[in-house]
């Protein structure tokens, strides 16, 4: 094991990098389940306060590589110098790379205070700190370690029982487990156990795998519906621009029209394809006038079809006395009436809103065109339409698990998730996305549409599988016929149920670390590679 910290940092680093080439648009899967084992050769015998430092700089490493396209983003839409565009990337970067180095060093510490083999600790600690980083403070679960099996199609079918957080637990056991085994950093026995039980859970997880997809594949559907996912293809420095209001509406009317030639029951647009406010009482300030003419041939356009359109706008909206608006995804009857709405619950941070604005508000720009912090939505809307449920999730939504379990447990049928990826451009984050979007159907055993305004648009089936794919930047509509099926996964019964007992085993494992004195003086310089207790081997 190596011994001085420059090599321990450059293990580190590897790690990260590694890590990063199993996401889009990379790809390469089986990374991920190697990707591990140098950051755990590089904590190994290290103290605390750099296996926390270990931690950090591997998950820097990997979020620089994987949130680049921040950088872009800044840049080409908002304007900012490309010195200057780069920092707010490094600063996201460096902040989640938190979360890895707190749960390396809880593994470490924990380990060595208690002598539980990393083989158990370092699971529970990963997938207890990919769950708080879903929540706190903002909420940015971008790339968790499960998202990288998700072509594995037959591997992650479990995950409707613990959601992706035990996709991610089962990648880091199989890290720790390589590790431990083929470096014998552990004694015979305890690397026999440990080898025995991962094969036993990958072989569980390969054979229920391989069940449910062959038991979807059969299942009789309880009804189809043809959608029409309309990808405008509008570039985001021209969508806000009043001067192409008329043209960009136009573009949506016509793929609208094609799309109730070829017989679609429902229309969908992308997020805020209607890029004007759209009231859903016809009610506007003075202002705003303009946009009542917009509204209605909006709702003409669907008597006119007799097609319903499910679509993405903005809406004005006053709340506690200040004037803000919504994201907001309306269902318009094909009688050209408003049926419902839904507002997006889960705003982008930084994009959408500004976390701790009397501490941050001053030094943040947003990256969104707006006229001011959005509000968020409160409730999960349901949308009725020819026998099934639809829940909707807007954008960034789809990267939550427990917005697509909680539309589950409402009683959706369809998950449909509408979104604006022109932001990224030609970067990896619309793949990222969509791959993050395909675990929602593995999760909930609900088919999803996505609509992306310049792509990618998708079907994503229960099983997880991605279809009727649309490439980047092609304007056009793709017609799909989209099948449901009735009943409910455990995940989407219970919930985070799996990560919240990672999290409460790791808080349990950190009180008794505290509570037991160290075995070993406190000041070290550089602990040996492989530390002996109890007449065997341990990190």
């Amino acid at each position: 094991m190596p011994h001085s910290f420059r090599m321990r940092a450059a293990l580190a680093v590897l790690s990260g990098l590694v890590l990063a080439l199993a996401f889009p648009r990379f790809d390469v899967n089986l990374m991920a389940w190697v990707a591990l084992v140098p950051l755990l050769s590089a904590i190994d015998g290290a103290p605390p306060h750099r296996m926390f430092a270990l931690g950090w700089l591997q998950g820097f490493a990997c979020n620089v590589v994987g949130l680049y396209w921040i950088t872009i983003t800044l840049h080409t839409f908002a304007g900012v110098r490309i010195e200057l565009a780069v920092l707010p990337m490094l600063l996201l970067a460096a902040v989640v790379a938190l979360y890895t180095g707190a749960a390396v060093w809880t593994a470490g510490f924990v380990t060595t205070r208690i002598d539980v083999p990393i083989v158990v600790t370092f699971p529970i600690a990963w997938t207890a700190l990919e769950w708080v980083r879903t929540y706190f403070p903002i909420g940015f679960p971008w790339n968790l370690l499960g998202y990288a099996a998700y072509r594995n199609l037959a591997l992650i079918q479990f995950a409707e029982f613990t959601g992706v957080y035990g996709v991610s637990a089962l990648i880091a056991l199989f890290n720790v487990v390589v590790y431990v085994v083929v470096f014998q950093r552990e004694r015979p026995r305890t690397q026999g156990i440990a080898l025995a039980t991962l094969s036993a859970l990958v072989a569980a997880a390969w054979v229920f795998g391989a069940a449910r997809l062959d038991e979807l594949a059969r299942a009789r559907p309880a009804g189809t519906m043809r959608f029409a996912m309309v990808q405008g293809d509008i570039p985001q420095s021209l969508k806000w621009n009043p001067t192409f209001l008329e043209t960009s509406f136009d573009v949506y009317v016509a793929q609208s029209e094609e799309a109730a030639r070829l017989g679609a029951d429902l229309t969908v647009w992308p997020e805020a394809a209607a890029a004007f406010f759209f009231q859903p009482d016809n009610r506007y300030p003075a202002a705003f006038a303009g946009d009542a003419s917009f509204r209605q041939r909006l709702l003409n356009l669907a008597a006119q079809t007799r097609v319903p359109i499910l679509f993405g706008a903005p809406a004005l909206g006053v709340e506690d006395g200040r004037v803000g608006f919504y994201n907001r995804a309306y269902l318009v009857s094909g009688k050209g009436e408003v049926v419902d709405w839904y507002d997006k619950i889960q705003l982008v941070p930084f994009g959408e809103y500004v976390p701790l604005r009397s501490l941050l508000g001053g030094l943040v720009n947003r990256i969104v065109s707006g006229f001011g912090d959005m509000f968020p939505g409160r409730r999960q809307t349901m949308f009725n339409l020819n026998g099934a449920k639809l829940g909707v999730l807007i954008c960034y939504e789809s990267i939550f698990p427990h917005l697509a379990s909680g539309a589950a447990r409402l009683g959706a049928n369809i998950l449909v998730n509408i979104t604006n990826d022109a932001w990224y451009g030609d970067s990896s984050a619309p793949y990222q996305l969509l791959a993050m979007a395909a675990m929602r159907s593995v999760e909930t055993k609900l088919p999803m549409v996505r609509v992306a305004n310049t792509g990618v648009s998708a079907v994503i089936e229960p099983s997880g599988e991605i279809v009727a794919r649309t490439p980047l930047f092609k304007r056009g509509t793709e017609i799909e016929r989209v099948a449901w099926r009735r009943g409910r996964t455990v995940y989407a019964m219970v919930g985070d149920i799996f990560a919240e007992l990672c999290f409460v085993l790791t808080i349990v494992g950190l009180w008794f670390g505290v509570r037991q004195r160290p075995a070993a003086p406190t000041e070290v310089v550089e602990a040996p590679p492989l530390q002996v207790a109890n007449g065997r081997p341990r990190l």
